[in-house]
Formats: structure tokens, sequence, C-alpha cells
């Protein structure tokens, strides 16, 4: 008798369309195994799924398990996989690199240009079992939380943002405090910054940055940001921009506060296209980093060197519900009270 699990289906195009259905528990393949869900953390991608954005809707072809954050134990294996990896606590890296183009043979795999992704394209992990390469199940550290093992995947774009440029000692302003910028403000702190300034309308989020590490959180509706920003950054703004709000304003706010030389990465995902000046921004010599993932695998290292140096990023977590109750789980994100949501099968 084939045994069935319970997971939640992108069913068909359109808004909404996420049901709770019965499959049957997938067999890994060559080069596979199989991971028995512990926690998954639903991510802004999934959102953008469920509201079948222009992101899904260009990418996806249901129906579809989504979910691509989690962690569980490996259960079985498929050919080609050691039997000793029956056994590990592992967390995935979500994207699928071919490990043929130009990109993943100079090394820069997080950028592939044959990029398969976790519950987007393949079935993911918000179900009892997920089955994904041998090569993206990465080995958890089992003395640490296990809610930080279910968010190694979006702690690693927040470790790959901060080590993008040299943080040590700088003013590091962080924009939008959802997860990964919530993340993002503890891992500057970590990286030695010397003050992390986080800007964030939403007075939940922004309360939940100070426990996250912020020196000072700024609401940009109640301010002029520009001016605010430069008067109390020496005049000059911010060394360092994590962006992380996706939004247009945002973004176009930070290329005029950030200071001459200075650097911006842009981690945010926003819905349009951004109209920026950039002969303002060549002028005053402010350098754009893009950011794709994780670097694989050296984020992966970085950030567990963290996580077992005693960096704990649970705080921004502030649910964890029933699998069954995933409904419940996407009316608190979009209401805007709710930070991260860990979801337990």
């Amino acid at each position: 008798m084939v045994q069935t699990m319970k997971c939640i289906v992108k069913t068909k195009a359109g808004p909404g369309n996420l049901e709770m259905w019965e499959k049957p528990i997938p067999v890994p393949g060559a080069g596979e195994v199989l991971i028995k869900v512990h926690l998954a953390a639903i991510c802004g991608t999934d959102i953008h799924i469920k509201d079948w954005e222009e992101f899904a809707a260009t990418r996806m072809n249901p129906p579809i398990i989504i979910g691509h954050e989690f962690c569980g134990e490996i259960v079985a294996v498929g050919n080609g996989v050691s039997e000793e990896r029956v056994g590990q606590l592992v967390s995935a890296e979500s994207h699928i690199a071919c490990h043929r183009c130009s990109l993943c043979l100079d090394g820069k795999e997080n950028l592939c240009l044959n990029t398969k992704a976790i519950g987007v394209h393949i079935d993911g992990c918000f179900a009892e079992y997920v089955k994904i390469p041998s090569e993206n199940a990465y080995v958890c550290n089992p003395n640490i939380p296990e809610e930080n093992n279910a968010m190694l995947e979006p702690l690693g774009v927040a470790v790959h943002a901060a080590t993008k440029v040299n943080l040590g000692g700088k003013i590091v302003a962080v924009t939008g405090c959802g997860p990964i910028g919530l993340m993002a403000a503890t891992v500057a702190k970590r990286l030695g910054a010397g003050k992390v300034i986080c800007v964030e309308p939403n007075a939940y989020r922004a309360e939940a940055a100070y426990k996250m590490g912020a020196d000072l959180v700024l609401n940009p509706i109640e301010c002029n940001i520009v001016d605010e920003m430069r008067r109390i950054c020496e005049g000059i703004g911010p060394d360092v921009v994590l962006e992380f709000s996706g939004n247009i304003g945002g973004i176009q706010a930070a290329t005029k506060y950030i200071r001459p030389g200075g650097e911006i990465v842009i981690g945010g995902l926003p819905n349009h296209d951004v109209p920026l000046n950039f002969t303002e921004i060549f002028y005053r010599g402010v350098n754009l980093y893009g950011l794709s993932g994780r670097e694989m695998y050296h984020t992966w290292k970085v950030m567990t060197g963290l996580l077992n140096s005693g960096m704990d990023v649970s705080g921004c977590i502030s649910h964890i519900l029933p699998m069954e109750e995933y409904n419940k789980a996407f009316e608190l994100l979009e209401s805007g009270q709710a930070l991260k949501i860990l979801l337990r099968p």
C-alpha cells in the first residue's frame, strides 16, 4: 500500500488556490534524499505565489507543493547517496544549479542560468516529507535551536548581503524589517557594524528591530528620511545600506541618503521597475550590488559559524502553527501583525 502525506499545494494559476492535499510520499531517485520535515517557514515568495504575482506567474506550472525553508531528518536515500546520510538533521539550499552553464563553471552557482527552485519548479517542503538533491541537503547543528535551523535558507540571504561589503566599524542602514531585514540587523552587529539604523514604518516590526540589535529605528512616514538619515550620520549619510524593503520609494531614498562612496546591497524584491538617477549615483561614487540567494556554499559556512558562536535569530519568529492552519498563517502575515511564521507538519 502506498503511504500518503499531507501537503499544501498551489493547485492552479491565479490568486489563492492553495489547498491541503494528500499525496503519495515521494521516493528518492538517484542522487536524492527523502526528508521528514520538522519545521517549515513561510517566505515572502510563498505570498507572491499565493497572490499569483508576476514572480510566480512567470515561473510556476501548478499543481506544485510550495515552501522552501525548512529543517528535517533524512529518512531515505536514492542510488548513489551514502546510507550514512540517513538520520542527519538538514536544511536545504533552495536553488538547484545545473553545474553545466558558464556561471556554474565559474563558481557562481547562485546565479546559474538554469536554476530550479524548491517549492517553485519542483515540489517543496510544506509537507510531511520532501525529496531534494542530496547536495542541497545541508547538515545542521542539532545543538542550536531547531527554529534557527528551519530558517537557514532566509538567514543565508541576510548573511550574503552583510558579507557583500565590509561592515566593520561602519554605520549600516537596514531598510525593511521583515524577517530577513531583522536577521540582517543581528548579523551586521555580529560582524562589527559600529551602528545599525533600521528604516521601518510598521510599529510592530520596529519594536522587533530593537530586540534584534538595531541602535535606532526610523519611520520614513514620520520624517524626511533623506534629511534625517544624513543628520544622524555625520551629516553625510550611512556608509552602507542593506535594502530589504523592496519598496520603490525606499530604494530611491537610499540612493539619495547614502554617503558619497557608500555601498548599497539590494536584497528586496520590487514589484515594478525602479526609476533611479544614475547620473547622481555615478558622480557620488555610490556602489550598487545585486543579491541572488546565497553563495553556494560559502554563505552556508559563514552563517553556520555565526550560529555556532552563539548568534540567535529566533527573535524574528512570531508564531509556530500546525501546518493545517496555513490559511491563518497567511492572513496573519498579510495583516502586518506577524514576523516569521513556522509551520509544523
